[in-house]
C-alpha cells in the first residue's frame, strides 16, 4: 500500500466519481483507476461499487477511508516539520474556503507562491462554511478562510477582510437597483445554503432581531447552483456581492434597515504547530488580501478594523459587524 494509492483512493471516495477525481488531480483518468486498481489488488480485496453513476465505498473501502484522512495527515505533517528544519517551504499545503473567496484568492496567491517559494505545491478547496469548518476540525486542511458565524477554541483565528451582503434576484423580475430594506425581502421567496453554514445562520440571527420572517422555498449548498435557481425559477438569495458578477442577468440590490456583511477569518487547528510553511503562506495571503481589498479588485470587500464598514448604506444600521471574531482574536503571525 502506497501514499499515492491513498491518495487517489481518498479523491475518489469524495468526488464519487474516478472522472472528477481524475480531474481534481490534474491526471489522467486511467492513472487513477491503474492505482486504485493496485490498491485493491494488495489489499485483496474491492473498495468500490461501480455503477452508471458513480462509485461508492464499500464496506472495505469504508473502513480503510477510516483510517485514510489520519496517515495522509500525519505523512503531510512528517514530511513538513523535516523540511522546516532546512528552512525551505516545500511539500504540498492545503486551504480551504468558500467558492467566492477561492474565486478571488486563489489565482493571485497561486501566482505569488510560484514565485516566491517554487518548491511548494499549494492547493485549495472549497465549500460552504460549515464544510470548510469541519474539515478543519479534522485536520484535512491546514489553512482555512472562515466566516465570523465560526466559534471554537480548536481554532486559532485573526480577522482579514469583511465582505457586503448583497439583495440578488433576477433581473427580468426585480428591475430596482436600490437599497432594500429586510422588511422588504420578506416578500420574495429565497433560495438559502442549509442551516449548518454560517451565511444562513447570519442571515437567521439578523432576521430574527429585525422580526422578518423569510419564505425559504429551497434549501441549497452550491452557490452556483443557487445562482441558476434565481435565474431559472425567478427566486432570490442573499449573497456576496463579490458572487455575483456583471453580465450575469441579476439584480443586485444593497441591503438596508440593517445592513448585512459578514468578516472573514484566517483559521488554524490549535491542536497542532504552525509550521514555518504555512506561516509563510499566510503571509503572502495577507499580502493578496491587501491588494485585492486596497485596489477594489474584490467587489464589495473591505479589509477588516473595529469600526462599522464603509459600505454600510447612508442612514442604515449594520447587522452583525461590530461585534469580536474571537475572545480576543489570536494573531497567527
Amino acid at each position: 500500500m502506497e501514499i499515492k494509492q491513498l491518495r487517489y483512493f481518498k479523491r475518489v471516495a469524495d468526488a464519487g466519481s474516478v472522472s472528477r477525481a481524475a480531474a481534481a488531480l490534474s491526471v489522467a483518468q486511467p492513472a487513477v483507476s491503474r492505482q486504485i486498481a493496485n490498491l485493491e489488488e494488495a489489499l485483496g480485496t474491492p473498495l468500490f461499487f461501480r455503477n452508471g453513476r458513480g462509485v461508492k465505498l464499500t464496506e472495505a473501502g469504508k473502513q480503510l477511508y477510516a483510517h485514510t484522512n489520519d496517515i495522509l495527515d500525519a505523512v503531510r505533517h512528517a514530511e513538513q516539520n523535516v523540511r522546516d528544519t532546512v528552512g525551505v517551504a516545500k511539500g504540498t499545503l492545503l486551504i480551504g474556503s468558500t467558492p467566492t473567496v477561492v474565486r478571488y484568492i486563489a489565482p493571485p496567491l497561486l501566482r505569488r507562491i510560484a514565485r516566491s517559494h517554487p518548491e511548494l505545491d499549494l492547493e485549495f478547496t472549497e465549500g460552504f462554511s460549515g464544510y470548510v469548518n469541519e474539515w478543519l476540525s479534522n485536520g484535512l486542511l491546514d489553512v482555512a478562510i472562515l466566516h465570523d458565524a465560526t466559534r471554537t477554541q480548536h481554532f486559532l483565528t485573526e480577522p482579514l477582510l469583511r465582505e457586503e451582503l448583497v439583495f440578488v434576484a433576477d433581473a427580468s423580475g426585480d428591475c430596482d437597483t436600490g437599497p432594500v430594506a429586510l422588511s422588504e425581502m420578506a416578500a420574495h421567496r429565497l433560495v438559502l445554503p442549509r442551516r449548518s453554514h454560517g451565511l444562513r445562520l447570519l442571515v437567521e440571527r439578523t432576521a430574527a432581531q429585525s422580526r422578518v420572517t423569510f419564505d425559504v422555498a429551497a434549501e441549497v449548498d452550491s452557490v452556483e447552483a443557487i445562482k441558476s435557481m434565481v435565474r431559472e425559477d425567478r427566486l432570490a438569495t442573499i449573497l456576496p456581492r463579490g458572487a455575483v458578477s456583471p453580465g450575469e442577468g441579476f439584480t443586485v440590490r444593497p441591503i438596508c434597515e440593517p445592513a448585512m456583511s459578514r468578516t472573514l477569518i484566517l483559521a488554524t487547528s490549535s491542536q497542532r504547530p504552525v509550521s514555518q510553511t504555512t506561516r509563510a503562506v499566510i503571509q503572502e495571503l495577507k499580502a493578496v488580501v491587501r491588494v485585492l481589498a486596497d485596489d477594489e479588485l474584490w467587489p464589495g470587500s473591505e479589509r477588516y478594523t473595529d469600526r462599522a464598514p464603509s459600505f454600510t448604506p447612508k442612514g442604515a444600521v449594520a447587522a452583525g459587524v461590530d461585534r469580536p471574531i474571537a475572545d480576543p482574536p489570536q494573531r497567527l503571525v
